[in-house]
């Protein structure tokens, strides 16, 4: 099922029109805001409340397509709201980005799998309500881009991305869910390790980076093969030795293997 089938895009809302404004590009551990706007048709709307999530497509550790929350934004005035037929009602919300939402794009490129607004409006008396979404563009933290850097100077290329539903052990994740991020080196047949898999847990400090060989067809962490990890600050971004640190991740990550 594709991305926009799975949040509900592309179908005809029932019930009233409703419209959904955010920002063109958002970054991790940054405030995102945006406005609802509600269009009642001939007949009145009534609203009991308004429920604001963000969510992401990724997936359980058995391989299955899952949504992620990742958290809340705040409507206010988002109770008991009464919008008489051929009215409007603009409600402002927002929030912060969480530091571990994952990045949907990278240098412009998509990585395969959406963030989204979700808002649902839940009418007196009923427990469902109508449900919109809004995709949102999400670029790296500072830290994340600059590892993925220092591996595009070694010659390594992104080519896609997914979300895992899921724990790194003994890592200091605060929310399940963890993106990977899957490069190849064009030059594959002259390297030991033409693939590898790059997982993050970021913070406001930076992000730790868990490399492995890339195992795609894998999803349970524990039946990936074995990682070594390296941090990057935000501060970090500019740094000239990022390319080392990662050249002495891959050899302590040859050396992993060979034991």
């Amino acid at each position: 099922m594709g991305l926009l089938a799975r949040f509900g895009l592309g179908r005809a809302a029932e019930g009233p029109e409703v419209e959904i404004r955010t920002a063109d590009l958002a970054v991790p551990g940054e405030r995102i805001g945006g406005q609802l706007v509600i269009r009642a048709g001939t007949r009145s709307v009534e609203v009991d409340r308004i429920e604001n999530y963000l969510v992401a497509d990724g997936f359980d550790e058995d391989g299955g397509p899952t949504d992620l929350v990742l958290g809340s934004l705040r409507t206010p005035g988002g109770y008991d709201l009464e919008i008489g037929g051929g009215q409007e009602r603009t409600l402002p919300f927002g929030g912060r980005l969480p530091w571990e939402c994952p990045f949907t794009e990278l240098d412009g490129q998509p990585l395969g799998f959406a963030v989204a607004v979700r808002i649902t409006l839940r009418p007196p008396g009923r427990s469902d309500g109508t449900v919109h979404h809004n995709t949102l563009r999400i670029a790296p933290t500072p830290a994340v881009r600059a590892a993925v850097a220092a591996f595009a100077e070694l010659g390594y290329r992104p080519q896609d991305s997914r979300v895992v539903y899921a724990y790194i052990p003994g890592s200091d994740q605060h929310h399940a869910g963890y993106q990977s991020l899957f490069l190849t080196d064009p030059a594959r047949g002259r390297r030991k390790l033409p693939r590898l898999e790059l997982s993050f847990v970021t913070n406001p400090v930076g992000t730790m980076v868990y490399l492995r060989r890339a195992s795609p067809e894998l999803y349970e962490w524990e039946s990936k093969p074995r990682t070594v990890t390296f941090a990057v600050a935000h501060h970090e971004a500019a740094r000239p030795d990022l390319a080392e640190r990662a050249t002495r991740a891959l050899e302590e990550l040859r050396t992993l293997y060979r034991s």
